[in-house]
């Protein structure tokens, strides 16, 4: 059997929990509508550096969504007695599902921790080739770059199985099969007021209170304290680097601007604000690029007070032209 799963580079992908549907969906254009509604609000956890996902993209559920048809099991379930998890993925693949699950990268070629250490972590199968031998993965590699790569069939039930000693957070075994017959109605007024939940730093997460307790974090637009906080104690060589933080908000921002773009089919006074938001977006990448440089080693003048002036600029260009955005879309 060959069987290779459509997945196209996402517009966010610091979190691989949601970079894998986003990249499923990607190769679906009529998905764009559902994904450009969603995608809008962030959170951060005030305890910082203590925090697994210190600053994300906030939805209640990451695996949700009408252009995807997602199933659940535990590894318990995929480890009873007699179970096969090479069977599992392969029975899976062929009925067109991806499978997201946890294996220990010690035994994943390309990977970091590959032959040096018991590493698990999350990681999306997408294909397989039995005349190579191999599952087909995709996933963040040796190098830190988000692609895709091989794992033999024969290493799969060991990757799976031998976790190591210690303790770690398993993802469900998520399966994950492309609806075609969905759908989803693109409303600008739903938008404007995501735009205003996110200009306001409303606690989104109570919207679901009737299926889960309110997360206590910072929301939206108020993020950017904690934001300048972090980057104030990196600075100082206080917190470790973790350039997740600035990749997640070039990654709000860069979804923005296909937002707008979007939106200038339904209000024409949207395309006023494309270009202005375009270059907020550009400064955005602009941070996240100086604090790479930074930790290459690279000569950067006054990092701590470079990176401040950047993130005040981002913020301050913000809040008008989203402002802006909502009223057009009637908020």
């Amino acid at each position: 059997m060959r069987r290779i799963l459509p997945f196209t580079q996402p517009l966010a992908y610091a979190y691989q929990f949601y970079a894998f549907p986003l990249g499923i969906l990607a190769a679906r254009p009529k998905a764009a509508d559902w994904v450009l509604s969603n995608y809008l609000q962030v959170v951060y956890e005030p305890t910082g550096e203590a925090a697994p996902v210190p600053f994300a993209f906030y939805l209640y559920d990451y695996a949700a969504s009408p252009w995807l048809e997602t199933l659940r099991l535990n590894r318990e379930w995929c480890s009873r007695p007699g179970s096969d998890i090479t069977g599992i993925v392969r029975d899976a693949l062929a009925s067109d599902f991806y499978v997201y699950l946890t294996l220990n990268e010690r035994y994943v070629p390309q990977r970091k921790a590959y032959r040096v250490r018991d590493f698990p972590h999350d990681v999306l199968i997408r294909g397989v080739d039995d005349e190579q031998g191999t599952f087909e993965l995709y996933g963040y590699d040796h190098e830190l770059r988000f692609r895709d790569s091989r794992l033999p069939q024969a290493d799969l039930p060991a990757a799976y199985h031998e976790t190591g000693p210690g303790p770690f957070y398993d993802v469900p075994f998520t399966l994950y099969r492309y609806a075609d017959g969905g759908g989803y109605t693109f409303d600008p007024a739903y938008l404007a007021q995501g735009l205003t939940e996110y200009l306001d730093s409303v606690n989104s997460s109570r919207h679901f209170q009737g299926l889960r307790d309110p997360w206590p974090r910072v929301y939206g637009m108020a993020t950017y304290d904690l934001l300048a906080g972090y980057l104030d104690e990196y600075a100082r060589g206080a917190v470790r680097y973790d350039i997740r933080n600035l990749q997640v908000l070039w990654e709000h921002k860069r979804i923005m601007v296909a937002r707008l773009e979007r939106c200038v089919q339904l209000a024409p006074a949207v395309g006023e604000l494309v270009g202005d938001y375009r270059r907020v977006e550009r400064k955005a990448w602009a941070l996240r690029a100086l604090m790479l440089a930074h930790r290459a080693g690279r000569p950067v003048r006054d990092f701590g007070a470079a990176a401040q002036a950047l993130l005040a600029e981002i913020r301050a260009a913000e809040r008008p032209l989203l402002q802006r955005f909502a009223a057009a879309l009637g908020g």
